[in-house]
């Protein structure tokens, strides 16, 4: 190899080194999905139960119910991740952890659903 090329290895690890994120990302991300969850609130509150007998009218608060449920679940994800994170130490037990998440998760959902 001359010495005029560079090194692709020396140059890929430059490129691809961890980037960490802003400490205030996932503060963020929690607050846009919290609006994401109080928006499907308000829109299904809007929707009238006479509006029930006619099925074209069924597609917006079955997208808010959806969008409603993926965001109350990636919030109780997220405060999960980020106890676990302060909790516990590097290599805890993966399988454990997935349990306490759904249990968080379908704690949360019940909560923000019921307002």
């Amino acid at each position: 190899m001359s010495s005029q090329q560079p090194d692709i290895e020396t140059l890929l690890r430059m490129a691809l080194r961890p980037v960490e994120p802003p400490d205030t990302l996932a503060e963020k991300l929690e607050d846009d999905l919290q609006r994401i969850v109080d928006l499907s609130s308000d829109e299904l509150d809007s929707w009238q139960a006479d509006a029930l007998h006619d099925p074209r009218t069924w597609v917006k608060p079955a997208a808010a119910v959806a969008a409603g449920t993926l965001a109350a679940g990636a919030v109780a994800i997220l405060g999960v991740s980020s106890r676990r994170r302060r909790a516990q130490p590097k290599g805890a037990d993966p399988v454990r952890f997935l349990g306490e998440a759904a249990t968080t998760i379908s704690r949360e959902i019940q909560r923000r659903t019921r307002g």
